[in-house]
């Protein structure tokens, strides 16, 4: 039986109403569940806060700290004998600020322990710092009233997880940074050197007194800082005030605005059927579970630009039936007389609009058949979310370690090296989801990913608009994801977007101006494709990363005329000139080499170029000794370089190009599945 069923003596509950930091704390201890996101803020944030607490100390002003939600645990905390039990409760929104404040005092404390152990200080001033060090500790840090035991701990804010490992780490001065797996760790630990530095920072523009000083109106500001508070007893109360509240909030994201969103319809639908397949609780593990795939995602070299609101945006667009979305565009184009061309870009209020309606059960022609309740809605709706996130993560850390098919690693590597994944990512994700649930093969899997390279390739080195296309890829993405497409559907739909799409391949290569008028990283990608392939022929040699060839990383991969762009050390005829002119920026005229040497090359005649005569063995910078087999096999086949040695290694470059992406996978596969010799 808990403490406060028993009639133990207890502190007293917190009320709907306004509180101070330090009213808040007191004799209170508070926890972040397992279902909240990770700590979170940023820079921008902490100086914020930063700034506001300094304006309040110079001012002495006060400052309003938003709302929070709290939810009252039925265990209280257990404290030395004599002593009444904290009580205990759960942050459902308000613990970004809360735990960023229990680091910014941290941080005061720690510096004047520094000062006040070095230096004998003012006795007045000193003394009002020291006791309000002190109160300041026990309030908001570590209360020694608070029991020891297997279970708890004496520190007032506990976070969920790894996170708490490491903000407990930080209140007792013992971070290791090395220990951090997370990025969420990494920014507790970043918000305490943060505040560290910019006390530091006013340490030096005052005196000791006034600094002392002003420590202790920083903590004045602190405590002083208001909150309106509402609690709740269970979830289920938490999602009407969080909704009301935070719906129009400033720095949600979708992500969290759908949550609390879902969160009140589950509510609303089981005060009304109390049998519905799907819980409040349900709704937050499940969210808690994205949470944590976040953190993952972050991490990974592939996907860590990727944010949570961009990966429910893709979700949307791959799973929500698409008479919802042109239902709503209706809607919402008639009320702001304004088109809106995308469901996409408003998936929010599309969210929101087929939700509400299914609860409602409004006669819309798309519900006549709909096959799901507002509940079962909520219930696919959440499961489904969840799976994106994790086949984010999944598709990010894929071949980093365990066991893999290194075929697919390779296909997956190659096209994030490409880029462009904004119109991709939809249908990467649906197939990815087919490829988990066992409805598509792993062989099918690596044609689908290979047909992703070759759209990325073909159609955009022919076309000038970075979104040619997205609307079609989107859309099989949705077809796949609503319905019930087999594997020779997608890869046949797969190759008509590719046929619709793309302009003249062959004829983009063969442009004669093919330097100046295709991305620099798509000419790295092709000659180091092309480079690949001529590796392979020759049985030699291994090569760097495609990533470093498509990124030109390092400065390692650089494009070289091989006819040099600069005819000043070239001594030609006024034909010849005409005729460099023409075509010195082709295809065939371009090889690539490292950083280094393409600056000692510069505008060489091909002769010198080919084998310097002042070579020595620390310096044999020639296309002899490239590191480059295509590089190479020019100098070894060719004495002398003009217009027909370029067109005749254009015609082989296009003859390669056309093979490797190829819609026809007998065709394409040879050239496309060949690897560097060995990983990277």
């Amino acid at each position: 039986m808990d403490a406060t069923s028993s009639g133990e003596n207890i502190t007293e509950e917190l009320d709907n109403t306004d509180y101070t930091f330090d009213e808040l704390f007191e004799e209170r201890v508070f926890h972040v569940p397992r279902y909240q996101r990770f700590y979170s803020w940023e820079r921008s944030e902490w100086t914020d806060l930063w700034n506001d607490l300094s304006n309040m100390a110079k001012n002495d002003r006060e400052h309003y700290m938003g709302t929070v939600i709290c939810k009252e645990e039925p265990t209280p905390i257990l404290t030395e004998e004599g002593t009444n039990q904290y009580r205990n409760y759960a942050i459902v929104d308000g613990q970004q600020r809360f735990t960023t404040l229990v680091i910014l005092v941290k941080a005061i404390a720690s510096v004047y322990t520094a000062i006040s152990s070095e230096a004998v200080l003012e006795e007045t001033t000193g003394e009002q710092t020291e006791d309000s060090i002190k109160l300041s500790r026990e309030r908001f840090l570590s209360d020694r009233k608070i029991r020891v035991t297997n279970r708890q701990s004496r520190f007032k804010l506990r976070l969920q997880d790894d996170d708490n490992d490491t903000l407990e780490d930080i209140l007792e001065e013992d971070i290791d940074k090395t220990a951090t797996d997370t990025p969420s760790q990494d920014r507790l630990i970043q918000a305490y050197k943060f505040y560290r530095d910019e006390l530091k920072e006013r340490q030096e523009e005052l005196s000791q007194e006034q600094f002392i000083s002003h420590l202790d109106e920083l903590l004045s500001a602190i405590r002083s800082l208001n909150f309106i508070v509402y609690t709740v007893d269970n979830p289920e109360q938490a999602t009407l005030i969080f909704e009301s509240i935070n719906d129009r909030g400033i720095g949600l994201s979708n992500l969290d605005k759908t949550k609390s969103f879902l969160m009140h319809k589950v509510y609303l639908t089981q005060g009304e059927n109390p049998h519905s397949g799907v819980s409040v609780n349900g709704v937050q593990k499940r969210f808690g579970r994205i949470y944590r795939w976040m953190q993952d995602i972050i991490e990974t070299d592939r996907v860590s630009d990727i944010d949570e609101d961009q990966i429910q945006r893709y979700h949307y667009i791959s799973t929500i039936d698409t008479t919802v979305n042109s239902s709503y565009l209706r809607q919402e184009t008639n009320r702001r007389n304004k088109t809106l061309r995308s469901g996409a870009t408003v998936y929010l209020g599309a969210l929101k609009w087929h939700f509400t309606h299914l609860h409602e059960e409004n006669e819309y022609s798309v519900y006549d058949s709909y096959p799901r309740d507002c509940p079962d809605e909520i219930n696919s709706y959440t499961k489904s979310l969840r799976r994106y996130y994790s086949h984010m993560e999944s598709i990010g850390s894929y071949g980093q370690d365990g066991e893999y098919n290194v075929d697919i690693d390779w296909e997956l590597r190659k096209i994030f090296a490409l880029g462009r994944l904004g119109n991709f990512y939809p249908i990467l994700l649906a197939i990815w989801d087919e490829y988990k649930s066992d409805s598509i093969s792993e062989d099918d899997l690596y044609e689908m990913l290979q047909l992703i390279e070759v759209a990325s390739f073909r159609i955009y080195t022919t076309v000038s608009r970075s979104d040619t296309g997205r609307s079609r890829f989107y859309s099989v993405a949705n077809d796949i994801g609503t319905g019930d497409k087999d594997a020779t559907w997608i890869i046949e739909e797969l190759k008509d977007c590719i046929r619709s799409k793309e302009n003249d391949f062959e004829g983009t290569l063969r442009n004669q101006n093919a330097y100046n008028s295709l991305r620099y990283k798509d000419l790295r990608y092709l000659l180091y494709s092309y480079e690949l392939y001529r590796r392979d022929e020759a049985k030699g040699g291994d090569v760097s990363s495609i990533e470093k060839a498509a990124d030109n990383a390092g400065n390692e991969y650089t494009l070289d005329h091989i006819w040099p762009n600069d005819t000043q050390e070239l001594e030609l005829s006024e034909e010849e000139e005409e005729v460099h002119e023409e075509v010195k920026h082709s295809l065939g005229n371009l090889t690539l080499t490292t950083g280094p040497r393409n600056s000692g090359w510069k505008n060489l005649p091909y002769p010198k170029k080919r084998s310097r005569m002042d070579n020595d063995e620390e310096n044999d910078s020639d296309y002899l000794n490239s590191d480059f087999t295509i590089t190479r096999e020019i100098a070894r086949d060719n004495e002398e370089w003009g217009e027909d040695q370029i067109a005749e290694r254009l015609d082989d470059i296009v003859d390669f190009a056309k093979r490797r992406w190829s819609l026809e996978t007998a065709e394409r596969e040879p050239l496309s599945e060949i690897k560097p010799a060995t990983p990277d």
